[in-house]
């Protein structure tokens, strides 16, 4: 009996370590091709494809534009991608449709257009799908190098690879969950409610000589999402201002964003070649649409060269100080040449300048409606 309990252990030992073996084996296995779905970037690479649809995507533009990418490799015959798109798309649907935090896109590997058009009407699926037409094979083998199928991946903004690959895919909620601690908020399938508003139809620019009152007008952001200023475009005039210091230069409002329920004042300044008769249309593109403003520009009445009546200003060339003389003379500024204001005083009858600090060119004198030209020489 000894005996017997002797070679039944020994039997017993010897499967407990075949069985070791074997899930050691098994678990090489899984892990190995575990390394093999993920993608092995870890910042994205640029491209640009045409999805199944005929809409051009640029990967890129997406990013920079501040959403994360959510791209989905796959190929139509693939089982475990027939199991997980469902959940895939479920999971667009509760972030949003991409219109909010995250882009979703598919790619396949070896589908052409007819098959992903085939693909995208079963399963539901409303977000760009990238045929190999569409260039599917090149992004899948050779920008991305991806070994197993499906393979999801998480893009952000920056254009790092946050996540390799995001498998199991057991429910629409792993995804959500995976998504989620990375600021990506879940929204309704709908359009951001409510409009961008102007408090003008027409923005209004005065100018006389090379004085100049910038046109004025205020953004109002009457929706429930932030509005980025994207670009803006006029021939006449070089940029916009905002929280302008009477005529000096503010910021540009190229890329600002304005919160929802928020305004902005904007500035616009005319630094172009004074052609009185040249008026334009400014273009405005934001992240909500784009808006066009007509922009008027009309010439103060009876600015220019006034006569001694008014006020007299030398010597002119001056040097060192200017002297002005009138009567009442009030609030007067200086201006150079571009229609800044360099300086500011009041005065009763007579005002002297000193312009030893001034650099060499044009300037202008305005006191009320009125204006004079003068250089200064060192």
């Amino acid at each position: 009996m000894t005996e017997i309990f002797c070679i039944f252990a020994s039997i017993l030992t010897l499967k407990i370590y075949i069985m070791k073996k074997i899930f050691t084996f098994i678990f090489a296995i899984s892990l190995s091709l575990n390394m093999l779905g993920q993608c092995p970037l870890t910042t994205a690479v640029d491209f640009t494809a045409t999805d199944c649809h005929g809409t051009e995507v640029h990967l890129f533009d997406i990013l920079d534009g501040g959403q994360y990418v959510l791209m989905d490799f796959f190929f139509t015959t693939c089982g475990p991608c027939q199991q997980a798109t469902p959940k895939v798309v479920e999971s667009y649907y509760a972030f949003g449709c991409n219109m909010y935090d995250v882009f979703y896109i598919e790619v396949s590997v070896s589908d052409g257009d007819a098959a992903c058009q085939t693909w995208a009407a079963n399963y539901g699926v409303e977000y760009p799908t990238i045929s190999t037409a569409g260039g599917g094979a090149t992004i899948c083998n050779s920008l991305y190098q991806i070994g197993q199928y499906p393979t999801v991946i998480l893009i952000a903004p920056d254009h790092s690879i946050l996540i390799q690959d995001l498998w199991p895919i057991n429910n629409a909620q792993t995804i959500i969950n995976a998504l989620t601690p990375y600021g990506i908020q879940q929204h309704d399938c709908t359009a951001p409610a409510g409009e961008v508003v102007f408090n003008v139809d027409v923005i209004e620019m005065n100018m006389g000589g090379c004085i100049e009152e910038p046109g004025k007008f205020t953004i109002y952001n009457e929706t429930t999402v932030d509005v980025v200023i994207e670009d803006y475009m006029a021939s006449q005039y070089s940029f916009l201002c905002l929280d302008s210091d009477d005529l000096g230069l503010g910021n540009d409002i190229k890329g600002m964003t304005i919160a929802s329920s928020d305004s902005l004042d904007v500035y616009v300044h005319f630094l172009g070649i004074r052609d009185y008769e040249m008026n334009d249309t400014l273009k405005l593109v934001t992240s909500f649409g784009e808006y066009e403003l007509p922009v008027l520009i009309t010439v103060y009445e009876g600015v220019g060269e006034v006569g001694a009546n008014n006020f007299t200003l030398y010597p002119n060339p001056v040097n060192d100080f200017l002297k002005i003389n009138g009567e009442n003379l009030g609030n007067v500024s200086v201006y150079n040449a571009l229609g800044q204001k360099v300086t500011e005083f009041f005065a009763e009858n007579e005002l002297n300048i000193a312009t030893s600090n001034y650099e060499n060119g044009v300037y202008f004198v305005k006191i009320g409606e009125k204006a004079q030209r003068f250089v200064v020489t060192h």
